[in-house]
């Protein structure tokens, strides 16, 4: 018997790029902060659930699609605070943890992925204007390579 493996780059014909945002804001005020200085049109588009472990978490989705230019920006949630019962008898029945939608990056608050026909972003000039907001502490273009949870970031 013949057995073929898929793997997920066969399925992916877009070339996308990653940006990590580190920030305290929410992803509402982030979204305006984006649509004011990158003169996007971020909107929320949906809240992305996943269960890992039993757990419930839940990420907000913002959209912007640039028709003109053929790109797609999703301004996603990496960080997802759930609240896991404590089975044992201890102090605390309820305590709040930490889900994430790329766990490899637990320490970005928001991931900026930009979908393009072709390569399209500059984004060294990207992170630059991302640089300058106030608000964001710090953003850096994500290697793909370095993530193994890709298919988290399949919309």
């Amino acid at each position: 018997m013949t057995v073929f493996k898929l793997q997920l780059e066969d399925f992916s014909t877009t070339e996308y790029e990653l940006i990590g945002i580190h920030t305290t804001v929410d992803a509402t005020k982030l979204a305006f902060l984006l649509n004011k200085n990158l003169n996007t049109r971020f909107r929320f588009f949906d809240t992305i659930d996943k269960t890992e472990k039993k757990e419930k978490g839940s990420f907000d989705r913002f959209l912007f699609i640039d028709s003109e230019n053929e790109i797609s920006w999703n301004l996603i949630e990496n960080k997802s605070i759930i609240k896991v019962e404590n089975n044992s008898n201890s102090l605390f029945d309820e305590y709040e943890q930490y889900m994430f939608m790329v766990p490899e990056f637990k320490k970005v608050d928001f991931i900026l992925k930009i979908d393009t026909e072709d390569n399209f972003i500059n984004v060294e000039e990207l992170n630059l204007v991302l640089s300058k907001i106030d608000a964001i502490s710090m953003s850096y273009p994500i290697d793909k390579n370095k993530i193994k949870t890709k298919s988290n970031l399949i919309f």
